[in-house]
């Protein structure tokens, strides 16, 4: 087996110079909450270096930190190089291209990092994104990340972004401009980035696109430095100069920065080799003489550019711990709750056995908290939840009216247009029928019922004619001008036709949002154990509502067998009552109608004269002679409603009752229950509650990722002040605690 290769690190002590003790301590703990790589929890600090093209960028990181970076040819401003620095107690070098697209990373195998190396690892980089001579790419999307960790080194990111540019030349196209702009734009929008922005002072302001850039992505100024760079290059005594040297001692009102501005002189053209210690040897020297050794010295040099740094770091850390704090709490709390729904190891029989008992417990209490409109636990959700299809109860309620609605709307085979009013028993009893606006809380479950058309029309003259060639060619023994007493039926089983489907439609609904809410609630008790949840709903809730629904059908059957093929009237008192009142209500307008026809004098004139008994009991005679029928068809018509009136009511009744709730809801409870639980053998046991490795892993997961945050919670306490609990004021008259010695002498000063 081939040995590990052993690495080496080698850096300037000048990157330690960026860590002071306070902030290396909580960036220990930051690094350690890092390895969780789980959802942003941890606000890292990072330095990101921008500025325009030629700006000596890469020289200021290479001042900062003492790492050599490529100063000619562009070749290190051409994608982002993130310089990541860990403190562990291994030794590591991890050198990678991350992809923009969805390519994998591609490694490199290094094993020496000094402060020399980076311009090999940058010029072999760019090669492997195609960034080489004769090639057409200038610029590229994808990040050069160099990880190093070690025991003695300082917790730091570094990141080197291509320079902006205003012009597109040969080698540089507009869409190299856009990239760009999109590379830096990414880094300077992070609340975690500290950003350089750096100028040049032999180029004028107002050009340099890096101020602009940095206003849109810090409006407030608050984590933006400004850095100006070749002081030397400016003309002494130019316009550029004094311009510099305000903005420098914050006189310029326009670029003012709560970071405030640096100034470094950076290795002159030609001299890119010389030691640190000689730069910032004549560095030191430059900034003596001239108007730049005006700048106070906290301002200028690189030595006092690193301890600014340092400082800017621990307070950005210390700034971002409170909600470090929250997000670490949010975190845990998260995952504890996660680490509870995969309950305790399932190894023993007695352990599947108590897991599966819980499940059942929870389930049968929340199935009737469903059923019964109970919604108080989270299963349920908010109030004004969205998820209505968990509220089981006040859907089934939504969808039983929107099946009546239906019945009375679209079960008939066909609509009669009477001739005179006559009442609608059924549709009186839903007011907006007739309007066609029906609630919005209802809309969304009528428009399940919009396959079903709308009844074909007939009027009372043609139903009235098609009746009578029926009764002629149906005539028995019965008396002459009395109808055939299977003409009613025959005619009632007609017009009942779309109950079958409806209804069928209507059960196959209650069972599919039925199922939905079952299903829903065993993965919510389950939790992330995906393996049980899928034993249970195909071994227990499939195969329970397949029956279901072949009970639901014969119950279907069963309750329509009296409309569709037996005799079924309704209860001979409801049936005479209504039948009477139909006719009299019937015959009443049409007498009515009949009498304003003949004598309209009566109805109009107050001083018309009376009608006499004679003239009516004549108009009552020439009314029956001229409306009575052979076969006693108004008669049918009249019992044939009155039936369906009836029936419709009684009807919906019964499937919602026998056959939805009582062959279905009221069941669910026991799709799993304890006492099958109990006598379930060793092998279904395991079949359903066995432990897969994804669980396993899992839980080893959960478990670790705790433990970390724990630990990593008790570090971020310690490291952020206390805050004294506050109450209102009316509760702080009560003894206060003795003040420090320090806060009694200032008090009395």
């Amino acid at each position: 087996m081939e040995e590990a290769a052993e690495h080496s690190i080698n850096l300037d002590a000048a990157l330690g110079e960026l860590n002071s003790t306070a902030a290396s301590d909580l960036l220990n703990t930051i690094d350690n909450l890092r390895e969780l790589q789980v959802g942003e929890i941890v606000n890292l600090p990072q330095i990101i270096v921008v500025g325009d093209q030629s700006s000596g960028k890469s020289s200021v990181l290479e001042a900062i930190s003492g790492l050599r970076f490529p100063t000619k040819g562009g070749v290190c401003t051409r994608f982002a190089t993130e310089l990541v620095i860990r403190r562990a107690p291994e030794t590591n070098i991890d050198v990678r291209i991350n992809s923009a697209g969805p390519d994998s990373p591609r490694l490199f195998h290094w094993t020496d990092f000094d402060n020399n190396v980076l311009p090999q690892i940058i010029r072999e980089a760019a090669d492997q994104m195609g960034i080489r001579l004769g090639s057409t790419k200038a610029f590229s999307r994808d990040v050069l990340r160099i990880e190093v960790t070690g025991p003695q080194v300082p917790s730091l990111t570094l990141v080197d972004l291509p320079g902006f540019f205003h012009s597109e030349t040969e080698e540089q196209t507009r869409e190299d401009k856009e990239i760009v702009r999109q590379i830096a734009e990414h880094y300077m929008k992070q609340p975690k980035s500290i950003i350089l922005a750096v100028v040049s002072a032999n180029l004028n302001l107002a050009n340099q696109i890096v101020l602009e850039k940095a206003r849109k992505h810090d409006p407030n100024r608050e984590r933006t430095l400004g850095v100006i760079t070749k002081p030397d290059l400016a003309g002494q005594g130019s316009e550029d100069e004094k311009k510099y040297l305000q903005l420098a001692k914050a006189q310029e009102s326009v670029n003012k920065l709560k970071l405030g501005w640096h100034i470094l002189r950076n290795r002159p053209q030609g001299m890119e080799y010389i030691t640190t210690d000689d730069r910032d040897a004549q560095e030191e020297s430059f900034f003596r003489t001239g108007a730049w050794s005006t700048i106070s010295r906290e301002s200028r040099g690189i030595a006092p550019l690193r301890r600014k740094l340092s400082k800017i770091l621990l307070a950005h850390i210390q700034k971002t711990l409170p909600s470090l704090v929250k997000e670490i709490e949010a975190a845990l709390s998260t995952r504890q709750s996660a680490l509870e729904k995969l309950g305790k190891p399932r190894e023993e029989t007695e352990d599947l056995r108590a897991y599966l008992l819980e499940i059942a417990e929870k389930f049968q209490r929340l199935v009737r908290d469903g059923v019964e409109g109970r919604y108080h636990h989270e299963f349920f959700g908010e109030l004004n939840d969205a998820r209505d299809n968990r509220k089981l109860r006040a859907l089934l309620r939504r969808l039983n009216s929107a099946f009546y609605v239906t019945l009375v709307t679209k079960g008939v085979d066909r609509k009669v247009h009477w001739e005179n009013e006559r009442p609608q028993f059924q549709e009186e009893t839903i007011s907006w029928v007739q309007d066609e606006e029906a609630p919005e809380y209802l809309q969304p479950c009528l428009s399940l019922f919009d396959r079903f058309p709308d009844p074909a029309s007939i009027f009372e003259a043609d139903l009235h004619e098609e009746l009578e060639q029926l009764a002629a060619a149906n005539q028995g023994t019965e008396f002459p001008g009395l109808p055939n007493a299977n003409l009613g039926f025959q005619l009632f089983r007609m017009q009942v036709r779309p109950w079958h489907g409806i209804a069928e439609f209507y059960l196959e609904q209650v069972t599919s949002f039925a199922k939905s809410f079952v299903e829903e609630l065993f993965i919510h008790v389950i939790g992330a154990d995906s393996q049980t949840a899928t034993a249970i709903l195909v071994g227990y809730v499939d195969p329970w509502f397949q029956s279901k629904r072949d009970v639901l059908a014969d119950k279907l059957r069963e309750v329509l067998r009296p409309y569709e093929s037996a005799y079924g009237p309704s209860l001979d008192v409801e049936f005479h009552t209504t039948l009477q009142s139909m006719t009299i209500g019937r015959e009443a307008g049409r007498i009515a109608s009949y009498l304003q026809e003949v004598f309209p004098a009566s109805f109009t004139e107050r001083a018309g004269k009376g009608l006499t008994l004679d003239q009516v009991e004549q108009a009552l005679c020439n009314m029956q002679n001229d409306r009575a029928s052979e076969f006693g068809i108004e008669k049918v018509v009249d019992m044939t409603e009155t039936h369906f009136q009836i029936s419709i009511k009684t009807f919906a009744q019964n499937v919602v009752n026998l056959a939805a709730e009582n062959c279905l809801i009221s069941d669910i409870h026991a799709i799993l229950t304890p006492s099958k639980v109990i006598r379930m053998s060793e092998e279904r046991l395991r079949e359903l509650a066995s432990e897969s490795e994804d669980v396993q892993g899992k839980r080893r997961t959960l478990r670790h990722e705790v433990g970390i945050l724990r630990s990593g919670l008790v570090i971020c306490q310690q490291s952020h002040p206390r805050q004294r609990t506050v109450l209102p004021g009316a509760f702080t008259n009560g003894p206060s605690l003795p003040r420090s010695r320090e806060s009694s002498s200032t008090s009395s000063e």
